[in-house]
């Protein structure tokens, strides 16, 4: 994560964000801005240069507001790792994978993520199913795996605090759903490449996924008989 000022030199500097997005494509970009009247028409260019997310001075900058911004703007840098798997796929099936991803720090629903993409449940339910996705329901899921296995890509945070991070009830309900979609535990997932290999399972390999959850839910229907 890159966190600057984007006025520092008094003027702000958009190719010199754009070469750094070049460079660490990765990265969460955060600019620090002291918004005034002179400079509104600035942010309009800020979003068409990849900027994840902006910080206003004495406006959002208040400690449970910037962890807030700094989560999504994680979330946000995630999607430079989808595009690449989602180039031959329907504008409805695209939007769809990245809102799941960009959006994973907020409740979506079915529903609401329908409502974003300007279609109805029953079309974004058909569109996903053409391309061998799940339902809008576990692709929210497959959303909030992805954004919590770049966040274990950090050393330093826990399993729980992820889970905390992405609403998942419980951390045993976030490695629960690890095993389920994955087959792996939290620790596992950041050994083996943390979003980067996520995005492998569940998109690339998405049919061998299918069969593994699909063998879950026979086990648990069979446990329940």
């Amino acid at each position: 994560m890159v966190v600057f000022d984007l006025y520092v030199d008094g003027q702000a500097d958009f190719e010199r964000v754009r070469q750094l997005r070049i460079r660490v494509p990765r990265a969460a970009l955060v600019a620090y801005v002291d918004v005034t009247r002179e400079r509104a028409k600035d942010m309009f260019d800020a979003g068409r240069c990849d900027i994840d997310v902006l910080v206003v001075a004495n406006e959002t900058d208040t400690p449970q507001m910037l962890a807030t911004l700094l989560d999504q703007a994680e979330a946000r840098s995630v999607s430079s790792l989808l595009k690449p798997h989602l180039a031959a796929l329907r504008s409805v099936v695209r939007d769809a994978v990245m809102l799941s991803v960009i959006r994973a720090h907020e409740r979506l629903t079915p529903d609401s993520l329908a409502r974003l993409i300007a279609v109805s449940r029953r079309l974004l339910s058909k569109r996903l199913e053409g391309a061998q996705l799940p339902p809008p329901h576990q692709l929210l899921t497959w959303g909030r795996l992805i954004v919590a296995a770049s966040m274990l890509e950090d050393g330093s945070r826990s399993a729980d605090g992820v889970a905390s991070a992405l609403d998942f009830p419980s951390g045993s309900a976030f490695r629960n759903t690890c095993q389920r979609y994955l087959g792996c535990t939290p620790h596992q997932i950041r050994l083996r490449g943390g979003a980067d290999w996520v995005i492998q399972q569940l998109l690339v390999h998405r049919e061998k996924r299918r069969q593994i959850v699909n063998h879950e839910d026979a086990l648990q229907d069979a446990a329940a008989a």
